[in-house]
Order: structure tokens, then C-alpha cells, then sequence
């Protein structure tokens, strides 16, 4: 790659300088508070970039109430890294004077003092003068806090226990202190079934778009014009189509990890797939492992692990250059859209990313046999029913094939995985010497309660059950357990070296053999010998 240079006012500058205000190793990843002459260059670009969030707007609302008199404290609450300190700093200019900022109540300031005895002494800063409070604290410091934190501040660790009750609440208020939690502000959606984020989409356009008012693209121009690596891999950045399928990435390592959007940990990623040496381009860059908590999580999502005829005919035919007219199209259209050669997996790769850009370079069907896809599709139709009013009798006859047809099937089979014959209608609740006593189970969704039910958080999904007639029930699924499903309903059988998903299930099947204890039919069976034993009344009916 060629060294571009670029000069901007006394700064000399070249794409990858520029661009390394994203990575987590830059001073400029963390803000912390500054006059206008601290501004330098690199800052700008940082700035540019910068998208105002809903929970900055809420903040600022707030702050306009107390600066005109009201006393507060306003914690603004998440875990590391998800922008805080940024929210606050860009406040701190309109708000400096008649409120106290302080901008990470997560760590010391003092070399002599630990964080909770910082916090101590702000809050009695804070009941000495007439000014409101605005701190930035992680989740684990207001816990610890409550712990450790002075009694005489009794009432301000009240607030806090409060707030832990009503986490879900947006702006949750209690005894002069309010709570703007970034849970309560998720970046990414799951709605109408498809994962959008207006967040990503907004930084993303900001960083590619092709204007000399975004100071990173006279930068591209002559990183472009060199024949750089890297204005390569912003091309492909800035289709639409490719930061669709980032987002639908990002979702899925929300929903399968854990992952939260956290804004420092993202924009990491994005300079790391854009800076990266790889001879796959930005396409390789994104299943690639390097020290980012996406890439571990997108690795998992790599579509060269997928198994399936289409991958196996399209190695074959790479290999071997046997590639019929179709082929040769898809693979200089893909080597034309991400410039460059790409290798066998690069164009497996760069196919699953482009499927959104046009159909005529996903002519493979590399998700055939996905089952994350799968889930996901599962997944994402469940939650747009659960945010429905009322339910149609589509909605209706999915809920039935998701919940009775996999979700509960699935779990039933698990349960009698150890019997020879499957057994219908029934659950192994006990063994005794050599027989297996199982109980009559009927499980339905319970469609009423459904539609009444309102989602909380797009991390798990209240399902609420019938079973046998009269005993109701709720499980919680996640996508995982989904998965979980589809493989078990395909005829694979969980294993205790997966102990999570292992452990989803026993207690599924321990609800499902509690509420049913008291069935009037059981079974006893052992090897091919199946007795039935019915209760009517007071009396027991045995056959076989």
C-alpha cells in the first residue's frame, strides 16, 4: 500500500491517521472535559462523527428543568465504554456554570482515595451548594456504592436501590435523583422482523459519505487515487446493502452473546475491518480474529463454516476452474465490487455480505442449511407479534407452529430422549428400578395471554402456556434456546459439554414434570412393555 499524505491546516495526515480516532488504543476514544482551544484536528473528525443519541436529548431536557432552579442529582448510567463521558462533555459547554459535572464516577480522581470515597465527597460537594449534580457511573459502581458508600448518604442509596427495581423505566426518578439508563436506549432493533439500527446507519453514512463536508473524504480521495488499501475497503463500506448486513451481524451478537452495541467497542471494530491487511479485503476483515469483542462474535457467523451442496459445488468448481457462465459472472462482479482478487472463501464470504446489494451475486444459497438464520427468522417473528395489538390468524398459526410445533415438541423430545419409542402425549417425569414413569402432558400457547403481553427487553421472550387444560405456565426462550430446537428437531441430541443450553432445557422439562404431577393418566414403561394406569375419581384403571 502506498503512503497517502493529506495536509489539514498545520497537521500533515493520511487515511490511516485519520481513521485512528476510531480504534479503542486512541487517546481520543474516551472524552473528558475541554475548552474550544483544546480542539485540534484529530478532535474535528472526531466530532464529525459524533451521533446525537435519544438518551442525550432526555439528559439535555432534564438539565434545562433543573438548571432553572430545581436541585437533582441526574445519573446517567451504562457500562463502559457506551459514550457517558461524550454525552456529558457535550453538554458541559451549555450547562458548565450552574451544574456540577462529573464525567466518570466509575473511577478515582485521586491518587489517595478509592472511586466510592470520590463519590462520597462529590455528594457532600453537592449538599453544600445550591447547584444540581450530573455524574456518568457504571452499572457495578452504583451497586458497589450501595455497599460501600456512606451512610450519610442514606437517602441518595435509597434512590439507587429504587432505581435497581425499575431499571426498565426511562428516566426513573426517586427522591431527588433520576436514572437515564442506556438499556432503557437500545441502538439496535428487532422489530417488524428485521434488524435496523439507525445508530450504526447514522455513523456509518457520517464516515462514508462522499462530500467535502465530511473531512475524512479529500483524505479517501487521495488514499484512492495512490491505489490504497484501505479507500478500497471504504467503497465497500459505503453500499447500503453491506452496512444492512453489518447490522443484521451486529444484531445477532446482541442476541446470541450478549453483546451490547457499546459505541467505543464498535467504532474499534469498524477501523479494524477498514485498516486491516487482508487479502480478502474488508470481506475477510469481518470474520476475522483480532482483538475485538464483535469479531469473536462474528466468527461464529462466518459462512465458510456452513456445510451444504452449494458451498461444496462452488470449492469444487474454484478449485478445479470449472466455473459455468453464472459462476464467473458472480466472481468478477465480487472482485470488481470489493477490489480485489477475492480467494474461494472470500467470495463465500463477500456473497453472504452482498446478498442485500443485488441477486445476481448470491446465486448460492449459502443459508440453506443455517439454523442461526433460521432462529433468527423464529425469533424476530415472535417479537413482532408480541409488539402487535391484536392478533390476526396468521399471527395466530405462527405462534402455534413456533411454540407448540418446535419450541415445546422439541422439549418433549429432549425429555424422552432415553426411552426406545417416542411417547406421545407424555413426559418422563421419574424412573423407578427399571421402568420410566411418564405423565400426561398437553402443552398449548396461550394465544389470549399473548396478545396481552407486552415485551420488556429483546433479550428473552415470555412464553405463556397451557398445560393440561388448566395449569398455565411461562418460559423464558431466548434465540439460543431456539437453536437448541431446530437442531434437536432435526435429530441432534444435546450433550452436557454444552452445559448453558443443557441447563435451558432441564429446567424447561422440570416446569413441564412439576405441572403435571397431578395428571390422570400415566405411563410405565420399560424396554418394549408399555402399562397405562387412568384415574377416574377415586379409582385406578391399569392396562398392559
Amino acid at each position: 500500500m502506498g503512503i497517502v499524505i493529506y495536509v489539514i491546516g498545520e497537521d500533515t495526515l493520511n487515511f490511516y491517521e485519520a481513521l485512528n480516532v476510531l480504534s479503542k488504543s486512541s487517546k481520543y476514544s474516551v472524552s473528558t472535559l475541554r475548552m474550544s482551544s483544546d480542539i485540534d484536528e484529530f478532535q474535528r473528525l472526531k466530532d464529525h462523527l459524533y451521533v446525537e443519541s435519544e438518551i442525550q436529548e432526555d439528559v439535555a431536557e432534564q438539565l434545562k428543568k433543573i438548571a432553572a432552579g430545581d436541585k437533582e442529582i441526574i445519573c446517567l448510567c451504562g457500562s463502559s465504554g457506551d459514550g457517558k463521558s461524550e454525552i456529558l462533555t457535550k453538554l458541559y459547554g451549555a450547562h458548565k456554570e450552574e451544574v456540577i459535572f462529573h464525567l466518570d464516577a466509575t473511577h478515582s480522581n485521586s491518587q489517595h482515595k478509592s472511586a466510592v470515597e470520590c463519590l462520597n465527597d462529590r455528594f457532600v460537594e453537592y449538599k453544600k451548594n445550591e447547584k444540581p449534580l450530573v455524574i456518568g457511573i457504571n452499572i457495578g459502581m452504583l451497586q458497589k456504592f450501595i455497599k460501600q458508600g456512606c451512610d450519610t448518604h442514606s437517602e441518595i442509596k435509597n434512590a439507587i436501590e429504587r432505581y435497581f427495581n425499575n431499571r426498565k423505566k426511562k428516566g426513573f426518578s426517586f427522591g431527588g435523583v433520576s436514572f437515564y439508563d442506556f438499556e432503557c436506549y437500545p441502538r439496535i432493533s428487532f422489530s417488524k422482523e428485521v434488524i435496523t439500527s439507525d445508530f450504526i446507519k447514522s455513523f456509518l453514512n457520517k464516515l462514508t459519505e462522499k462530500s467535502d463536508e465530511n473531512p475524512f473524504y479529500n483524505l479517501y480521495l487521495s488514499d484512492k487515487k495512490a491505489g490504497g488499501m484501505i479507500s478500497k475497503n471504504f467503497d465497500v463500506l459505503s453500499l447500503p446493502g453491506f452496512q444492512d448486513k453489518l447490522i443484521e451481524l451486529f444484531g445477532l451478537a446482541r442476541l446470541l452473546d450478549e453483546q451490547f452495541l457499546i459505541p467505543r467497542v464498535f467504532v474499534d471494530f469498524i477501523f479494524q475491518i477498514l485498516t486491516k491487511q487482508n487479502d480478502d479485503g474488508i470481506v475477510g476483515n469481518v470474520f476475522s480474529d483480532f482483538d475485538n469483542a464483535f469479531s469473536k462474535c462474528f466468527q461464529k457467523m462466518d459462512p465458510v463454516k456452513l456445510h451444504n451442496k452449494a458451498i461444496d459445488d462452488f470449492y469444487l468448481q474454484y478449485a478445479t476452474n470449472s466455473f459455468e457462465e453464472d459462476g464467473l459472472k458472480l466472481k468478477d462482479k465480487l472482485n470488481l465490487l470489493t477490489g480485489h482478487k477475492l480467494s474461494s472463501k472470500g467470495i463465500i464470504r463477500a456473497s453472504l455480505m452482498f446478498k442485500n446489494y443485488s441477486e445476481d451475486v448470491f446465486i448460492y444459497d449459502l443459508e440453506e442449511e443455517d439454523i442461526i438464520k433460521k432462529a433468527l427468522k423464529y425469533y424476530l417473528k415472535l417479537i413482532a407479534i408480541y409488539e402487535k395489538d391484536e392478533l390476526n390468524s396468521a399471527d395466530e398459526n405462527a405462534c402455534l407452529d413456533i411454540i407448540e410445533g418446535l419450541i415445546v415438541n422439541s422439549v418433549l423430545i429432549y425429555s424422552n430422549r432415553m426411552l426406545n419409542e417416542r411417547s406421545e402425549g407424555f413426559i418422563v417425569s421419574r424412573s423407578h428400578e427399571s421402568y420410566s414413569i411418564c405423565n400426561k402432558i398437553n402443552v398449548q400457547a396461550d394465544l389470549d395471554s399473548i396478545e396481552k403481553h407486552k415485551l420488556i427487553s429483546y433479550d428473552k421472550i415470555s412464553i405463556p402456556l397451557i398445560l393440561n387444560n388448566d395449569c398455565s405456565l411461562v418460559i423464558d426462550i431466548d434465540i439460543n434456546t431456539i437453536i437448541q430446537c431446530i437442531k434437536i428437531s432435526q435429530g441432534y441430541r444435546p450433550n452436557r459439554q454444552n452445559l448453558e443450553s443443557v441447563a435451558k432445557l432441564d429446567e424447561m422439562v422440570r416446569r413441564f414434570v412439576e405441572k403435571t404431577k397431578s395428571a390422570d393418566s400415566l405411563r410405565l414403561l420399560k424396554g418394549k412393555r408399555t402399562i397405562l394406569i387412568d384415574k377416574h375419581r377415586n379409582r385406578y384403571r391399569v392396562e398392559g
